[in-house]
């Protein structure tokens, strides 16, 4: 019977809402559910620092192929900012360096520096990031003390909002932001507090959204190693194609189903029949029943939609 319930988990598909507490890696929320699940094939889709703590959504079984697209997704934070203090990590977990007056720093300073960190703007990478440097991870140079420059890269900020100002000692600020892929959070710390002419460092940080997903809808592992215990595992996953929203369904014929499934485009209608497509958009596709293919590329043609498989399951479900 065991062997039997093992090899049925091994083929379940689909997207789990997790929360991850401070003090485990990514990888370790990962390493973590395969252990409880039986289940080979776990991805997450976008890594949360040691000391951050919030929202993860992991794929599994042949969810995963799917990991990209949701790693694309806007994300919400929430962190603190300790002023008039940097450190080696840009966060609480690294060594201070430094030590500046922010007597002047007040709740109406901060708010004036706000509005230059939103739009597309540059950041240099931390040393203590997964980014590569001739091979080697630059947080695995950082543990050994190196230092190497880093090209800056644009990042979008598309919202920074000040919640709550602590004019004490030290001086803080508790600020939420919306922001897309690659932004670094403790360097947008690091950054305000050089806009002040202070310096500072993230104290702590919270994921609280993905895209529309939100650590309401999370478990924590506590509540998800229960649940398992229950053998209420099918309940918790959601199937994927429910998380990639963003993209517009398009139901196809069985002979274009059949098509887009051997990796071949289709003609899927007219520009009229389908309103809501866009050219280059991508697509969620199903076949007959609602059964779900994966994601599609369409492109105009005259008054035709052509569309071409980019992701799709090796078997529709």
């Amino acid at each position: 019977m065991a062997e039997t319930m093992e090899t049925s988990q091994q083929d379940l598909s689909g997207v789990l809402f997790l929360m991850k507490p401070s003090g485990m890696t990514a990888h370790d929320v990962v390493d973590y559910v395969r252990k409880v699940t039986k289940i080979k094939r776990v991805g997450h889709t976008g890594t949360l620092d040691p000391l951050a703590a919030g929202l993860m959504i992991l794929c599994l079984g042949r969810a995963t192929r799917f990991a990209l697209y949701l790693s694309e997704l806007d994300k919400v934070y929430r962190f603190e900012v300790v002023f008039g203090i940097q450190t080696t990590s840009q966060d609480a977990d690294g060594e201070v360096i430094s030590r500046q007056p922010c007597d002047e720093v007040t709740e109406e300073r901060v708010r004036s520096v706000l509005p230059q960190f939103i739009g597309v703007i540059e950041q240099i990478p931390p040393m203590q990031s997964a980014l590569h440097y001739q091979g080697r991870r630059l947080y695995e140079l950082a543990r050994k003390g190196v230092e190497v420059p880093r090209t800056p890269r644009k990042v979008t900020i598309h919202r920074l909002e000040l919640i709550r100002f602590v004019d004490e000692t030290p001086k803080r600020a508790l600020l939420e932001v919306e922001c897309g892929r690659g932004t670094y959070i403790r360097t947008l710390a690091s950054d305000i507090g050089k806009a002040l002419g202070c310096g500072a460092y993230q104290h702590f940080l919270v994921r609280l959204k993905i895209g529309p997903f939100s650590l309401r809808n999370a478990l924590t592992l506590e509540e998800f190693t229960q649940q398992i215990k229950e053998g209420r595992l099918r309940e918790m996953i959601v199937p994927v194609d429910q998380t990639l929203v963003a993209f517009p369904p398009l139901a196809l014929s069985p002979m274009d189903f059949r098509k887009l499934s051997r990796g071949s485009e289709a003609i899927v209608g007219t520009v009229w029949g389908h309103p809501r497509l866009t050219d280059r958009g991508l697509v969620r596709l199903y076949g007959p029943g609602r059964s779900f293919l994966g994601i599609g590329q369409v492109r105009r043609r005259g008054n035709l939609w052509i569309c071409q498989p980019r992701t799709i399951l090796a078997s529709p479900s």
